[in-house]
């Protein structure tokens, strides 16, 4: 019986999506590739990489763009006020109730939040993206209804577009929601940073995550559901889970900007490249 594989791609902004792309490509530069998974999952930043993963672009020529120093979006980030932000969202949270319940309440203040509407980012975010249409490999894209608070994942069967379904994992707080099948959809971030309990029945997954708190204190968590909660779930179902966080190097780069800024793009790439090739010896029994 052959061995099926997830590979679970966290979010965290441009740090996040950076470090990601650098850690595989250094991972492949030693005879590692993760490419060759059954199952993705992406989250908000981790989404975009999914989809460059499975696009049957080379590894290099992505690595490369996103190191790039000019490399760009192409979007300005709406102009939030993160101090009453914060206090809203824990409030949210306080006020206690099921999960779907505060996430329900935090729908309502991404809705709320939101700059213009989903369709308006169509054309900037279709020209992000490395494919028009969902790709052969299994991929699943976390979001949240904000009205009903439960979570989607998104897939080629969904009946959603590809940049719909991209739009809605990555409009977190100040980017304007998709609006599928009547109901608004929301950054998958909201329920966990890194879903990765959406690889479930697999028998290894990996999982690539910044770490939030005391390594990267800018990089507040708005989730419900930790990768700790996760991470036993699988392997109480029987799952083989390795977590990989930024290393002390790989931390040290990521620190000198803001995760949220396209600029920290290029040393996060260049410190997951370096990672990834001191990790692929043990990452290699991990994923035949």
């Amino acid at each position: 019986m052959s061995i099926t594989r997830a590979l679970v791609l966290a979010g965290g902004g441009f740090a996040a999506s950076a470090w990601e792309i650098g850690l595989i490509t250094g991972l492949a530069e030693m005879g590692v590739d993760v490419r060759n998974a059954d199952l993705f999952v992406g989250t908000s930043a981790g989404a975009r990489v999914a989809l460059h993963l499975t696009s049957g672009a080379a590894l290099e020529e992505i690595y490369q763009r996103r190191a790039s120093p000019t490399w760009r979006t192409g979007e300005r980030p709406p102009s939030i006020d993160w101090v009453k932000i914060r206090a809203d969202i824990a409030r949210a949270k306080q006020a206690g109730g099921s999960p779907t319940e505060i996430l329900q309440r935090l729908g309502a203040l991404a809705l709320a939040s939101a700059v213009g509407k989903g369709s308006d980012r169509r054309p900037t975010v279709a020209n992000q993206l490395p494919i028009e249409a969902w790709p052969e490999p299994r991929v699943l894209l976390a979001a949240v209804n904000a009205e009903t608070g439960e979570r989607h994942a998104f897939d080629r069967d969904s009946g959603i577009d590809l940049v719909d379904a991209v739009i809605a994992t990555t409009a977190s707080i100040g980017w304007p929601p998709t609006l599928f099948q009547g109901h608004h959809y929301i950054d998958g971030g909201f329920y966990s940073s890194d879903n990765a309990d959406l690889a479930a029945g697999f028998d290894r997954v990996m999982v690539l995550a910044l770490r939030t708190g005391a390594a990267f204190p800018a990089f507040p968590s708005i989730s419900l559901v930790s990768l700790d909660t996760a991470v036993k779930a699988l392997r109480h179902g029987g799952a083989r889970v390795n977590v990989v966080h930024p290393d002390e190097d790989a931390i040290a780069a990521l620190s000198s900007g803001g995760l949220m800024n396209p600029a920290i793009s290029a040393p996060a790439a260049a410190a997951g490249r370096s990672q990834g090739r001191r990790i692929a010896e043990s990452i290699s029994s991990f994923w035949p």
